[in-house]
């Protein structure tokens, strides 16, 4: 997949904008994921289909270092996830 990422927010820069513990934010996500929409509100990077991309997000440190999937959130998904 090459797509832009820049426009995207991992669950590590969200936990980081929040000031919450690991985690937090991909609960957060999974609360929500009755009402987002894939392609609109979040991408799913597959750890072999997209192994280049999820490289690169690790390498710019915006993943955790044991992220295997990488589940990225737009701009209008934030809003929808209940900050603890």
């Amino acid at each position: 997949m090459r797509l832009s990422t820049a426009d995207f927010l991992s669950f590590k820069e969200l936990d980081a904008r929040w000031a919450v513990p690991k985690g937090t934010a991909f609960r957060a996500f999974k609360r929500a994921l009755p009402a987002l929409q894939e392609t609109a509100d979040f991408i799913r990077l597959d750890a072999v289909r997209d192994q280049d991309e999820i490289q690169r997000l690790r390498a710019a440190g915006r993943i955790y270092a044991s992220s295997v999937h990488v589940v990225l959130l737009s701009k209008t998904a934030v809003p929808k996830l209940t900050r603890p």
